[in-house]
C-alpha cells in the first residue's frame, strides 16, 4: 500500500509542501503544548476611560471687505455681483473657485 501524503502549511512564507502523514504526526507529537487561551471573563465589565467634553472650535472672522458675503454652511467668501430682492437671491464669484452661482439671500452673511 503507498504512502498517504498531506499538505504541511506549517511551512513560513508562502509555500506548502506535500509530505509524508507519519512526518506530520511525528512533529505533533515532539512539538511542546501550547498555551491556554485566556478565558473571556464576560462577568468583568470593561471600564471605559471618561472623555473630556469637547468644546467648540474656535472661528475667528475678521470683517469682510465691501461687497464681500460668507457662506453660512462652508464659510467660503465670495465677491456679490448682483442682487435680485424679489428673487430673493444673489449672484456671487467665489474667490476660491473662481465661478460664479446664484444663491438664495438666506444662505450668505455679511460677518
Amino acid at each position: 500500500m503507498g504512502k498517504t501524503w498531506v499538505l504541511d502549511t506549517e511551512t513560513k512564507g508562502t509555500g506548502a509542501n506535500m509530505v509524508p502523514l507519519e512526518n506530520v504526526q511525528k512533529k505533533a507529537d515532539e512539538r511542546p503544548p501550547r498555551r491556554a487561551a485566556r478565558p473571556a471573563s464576560g462577568d468583568a465589565p470593561r471600564r471605559r476611560r471618561e472623555r473630556a467634553p469637547r468644546r467648540p472650535a474656535e472661528t475667528t472672522a475678521t470683517p469682510l471687505p465691501e461687497g464681500h458675503v460668507r457662506k453660512k454652511a462652508t464659510g467660503e467668501i465670495g465677491k456679490v455681483l448682483s442682487v435680485d430682492p424679489k428673487a430673493g437671491t444673489a449672484v456671487v464669484r467665489w474667490l476660491k473657485r473662481g465661478a460664479a452661482s446664484t444663491v438664495p439671500l438666506s444662505a450668505i452673511s455679511r460677518r
